[in-house]
C-alpha cells in the first residue's frame, strides 16, 4: 500500500507544475487582455471629441470658402436707379445688426466664423438677382446696384461692408459657387 500511495503521491507532484504553469499563463495572459481592452476602451472615449473637433473644424474651413466669392465688386451707386427697382420689394430684414433690402429675387444669410477656432463669426448674405441692395451697419449706408440677373454675396467683416457680384440665377448656398 505504501507503494501505491507514492506512486499517487509521484503523479500528482508531476501533475502539479503542470497545472501550475497554464494557470499562471492563463493568468498572465488575462491581465494582459485586459490591459489592452482598457487601453482600447480609453482610445475609443478619446477619439470621439477629436472626431466632433475636426468635423467642426472642416464644416468651418468649408464655410470660410464658400463664402469667399470670387467676382467683380458690386457697382456702388448713391441710390437704386429706376431700371433696377422692383415693381413690389420683398420688405428690409436685419441680420445680426446688419439691415438689408433689395428690390427682386431671394436672399440667404449665414453668420460665417471669423478665424479657425474663434466664436467670432460675421454677416454674409447672397442674393440670387437683387438687382439693388441697401445694406446699413450703424450709421453707415451702403447702396450697390449688381444689375438684373446678377446674383450679389454682400459681406460684413471688420466693420467693411463689401458686396461681390457672382454668376446668374442660381442659388449657391450649399452648392459650388459659380466663378
Amino acid at each position: 500500500m505504501d507503494a501505491g500511495h507514492s506512486d499517487a503521491l509521484r503523479d500528482e507532484e508531476v501533475a502539479t507544475p503542470f497545472v501550475l504553469s497554464l494557470e499562471r499563463r492563463r493568468g498572465r495572459l488575462g491581465e494582459a487582455l485586459q490591459v489592452f481592452g482598457v487601453l482600447l476602451l480609453l482610445a475609443a472615449l478619446a477619439s470621439i471629441p477629436l472626431t466632433v473637433a475636426g468635423a467642426t473644424w472642416a464644416t468651418r474651413q468649408a464655410m470660410r470658402r464658400e463664402f469667399s466669392p470670387r467676382g467683380p465688386a458690386c457697382p456702388a451707386v448713391a441710390a437704386i436707379s429706376p431700371a433696377g427697382r422692383g415693381a413690389k420689394p420683398p420688405p428690409a430684414f436685419v441680420f445680426q445688426g446688419a439691415g438689408f433690402a433689395y428690390q427682386i429675387g431671394d436672399v440667404s444669410c449665414e453668420a460665417v466664423p471669423e478665424g479657425w477656432f474663434s466664436a467670432k463669426t460675421y454677416p454674409v448674405c447672397d442674393f440670387d438677382a437683387p438687382a439693388g441692395i441697401v445694406v446699413t451697419q450703424g450709421a453707415r449706408r451702403a447702396v450697390f446696384e449688381p444689375g438684373v440677373g446678377h446674383g450679389a454675396v454682400v459681406a460684413i467683416r471688420h466693420g467693411r461692408i463689401s458686396c461681390t457680384v457672382t454668376g446668374g440665377l442660381t442659388p449657391r448656398l450649399g452648392s459650388s459657387r459659380p466663378g
